[in-house]
């Protein structure tokens, strides 16, 4: 592999991620999910319509669910280069990027090695979960990123003395704890019990350096924690919900075992790769030890609460650190030809679809399917063995998966929502609407006579899927109006998940018939629209 100085590799590493991750983000039916075209997306438009920038609005209610670093960004985003898709995404994109570098810069740090640096990047840049969360404007990874980043400026200044690394650290933190709050101490607070447990810090050495510690945990907690404070006083009934509800929605201390088929996902292909790295960390250096007791910090919370796969995103760190660290030495190939041979199996399922309905796009996976299997299925150089993950993750993501038309619009709908007030009940749907038309657009998730009469004044459409027709209805038969319907379409179209595009309550026999038939008809969503009108 080249040698790079630290500098270049780190740039080299920065512009190969965003070359990686940015194709194909203005997608409107590229991979997306709930939390980002329903939550994420909106909330900075409503903070753009509204003049909103010390709290986060949604739907007319402040949006404190989640501390509001992201939001401000994606509102500056917005404000400078237009409500895109592009200008949201590109701001994830910015931070998988800081993540890749981050992984890398303490790597090298902590092997002594640049080589060792360069691998822990790539094979973190080959993960699935990168390829898929650093293209979506969701939180999971710009936390990792800030957390990672702010270990990798500690590992600086325990290395050099220099007290800049450690101001740097405690701003990082303090911009991660503003993006999801305390889960920003995971990552950096994982390594930082790996250093300790394995003695490559000391508590006697915390205790001779508690002057800075102490003037930069007090600059964190001055940048980090006011925000919260204005929240509880402006709105101490809500902030009180909010925590009440975080709190029940985690569900801790309940085993969660599934968390194993999760780092499964995200770690694919590389996760067997780790697997047999982890098996021999114990009997190898000190620095394998501590990157395996670093992942370990970081996964084994997720074992004990209810938890997504984007959660275990800062779990793949030391995860690519312990297989850059095995790889040079590994010669067995079962671990890589099980993890291609899973991936190869995901991106079929995905080209065989598109292939059987006739929607195109398969053709994208046929050569970077090859050279993956080329690359893997022997011992290849390690050029080649790193690159061809994220060659292929990329074309599953950009070439593939937006041909299926999940969350498709029809340009007619797309003008509606730039020209009409529009309402969306629910669902809500249609999913990218919003984005796509610059405009939030209200969400309701139930409707009283005051919303109904309001609607019916601005001459507002409301769109729902065909299934909450009937609360609708009911709805303004008690109002005392009437829904007149104007127009509908049929879309496969995102329920929560962003694999989850089959219409709720599809059954397997809906899915044998459309297989049947090459019809994707039996599978998709009605999505219709009405008006408000008097009886």
């Amino acid at each position: 592999m080249p040698t790079l100085s630290p500098a270049r590799q780190t740039l080299l590493l920065f512009l190969l991620a965003l070359a990686v991750l940015v194709p194909g983000i203005w997608e409107a039916t590229g991979l997306t999910g709930k939390d980002e075209f329903f939550l994420g997306l909106r909330t900075p438009m409503e903070m753009i319509e509204g003049d909103h920038w010390l709290v986060p609005f949604l739907d007319g209610a402040p949006r404190i669910r989640k501390p509001p670093l992201l939001y401000w960004l994606g509102r500056a985003s917005f404000e400078t280069f237009g409500i895109s898709l592009v200008s949201a995404r590109f701001v994830a994109a910015l931070f998988a990027a800081l993540l890749v570098v981050s992984t890398a810069g303490i790597a090298r740090r902590l092997s002594g090695k640049n080589e060792t640096g360069l691998i822990a990047g790539c094979v973190l840049l080959g993960c699935l979960g990168i390829a898929s969360e650093g293209r979506r404007f969701m939180l999971d990874v710009p936390v990792a990123a800030l957390s990672t980043a702010a270990f990798w400026s500690l590992l600086a200044w325990l290395d050099s003395g220099q007290k800049r690394w450690l101001t740097a650290a405690a701003v990082l933190l303090a911009a991660g704890f503003l993006t999801k709050g305390p889960i920003v101490a995971l990552v950096c607070g994982g390594g930082v019990l790996a250093l300790l447990a394995t003695g490559r810090w000391r508590v006697p050495d915390l205790a001779r350096q508690w002057r800075p510690l102490a003037g930069n945990a007090l600059l964190f907690a001055v940048l980090a924690l006011p925000w919260f404070f204005v929240v509880r006083a402006l709105y101490p009934e809500a902030a009180d919900l909010v925590l009440a509800g975080e709190l029940e929605s985690r569900q801790f201390f309940n085993l969660s075992p599934g968390i194993l088929l999760g780092l499964l996902n995200v770690a694919l292909p590389w996760v067997f790769v780790f697997a047999v790295a982890a098996v021999g960390a114990w009997g190898r250096s000190a620095v394998d030890r501590l990157a395996l007791l670093w992942f370990l910090a970081t996964f084994l919370p997720f074992a004990f609460i209810r938890s997504f796969d984007r959660y275990l995103i800062g779990s793949l760190v030391p995860l690519s650190i312990l297989v850059a660290l095995a790889l040079p030495a590994m010669r067995a190939r079962w671990p890589f030809r099980l993890g291609l041979i899973l991936a190869l199996l995901l991106g079929a399922g995905f080209a065989g679809f598109t292939f059987w309905f006739g929607l195109g796009g398969w053709y994208w996976l046929l050569v970077p399917a090859g050279y993956f299997a080329w690359a893997w299925w022997r011992e290849r150089s390690a050029g080649h063995t790193l690159a061809a993950p994220a060659v292929y993750w990329a074309a599953l993501l950009w070439g593939v998966f937006p041909a299926i038309g999940v969350n498709a619009v029809p340009d007619a709908v797309r003008e509606l929502g730039k020209s009409r007030d529009i309402a969306m009940f629910d669902g809500p749907q249609p999913a990218l609407l919003p984005i796509l038309s610059q405009r939030t657009l209200r969400h309701y998730g139930q409707f009283d006579r005051h919303d109904l009469a309001e609607l019916k004044a601005l001459n507002a459409l409301v769109f729902l899927e065909s299934r909450d027709v009937p609360r609708l209805q009911a709805a303004v038969a008690a109002a005392g109006l009437q829904a007149r319907q104007i127009g509908s379409y049929q879309t496969l179209a995102s329920h929560g998940s962003g694999l989850r595009f089959a219409r709720v309550g599809a059954t397997v026999d809906d899915w044998k018939r459309a297989f049947a038939a090459r019809d994707l008809a039996p599978l998709m969503t009605t999505v219709v629209w009405f008006e408000i009108v008097a009886p």
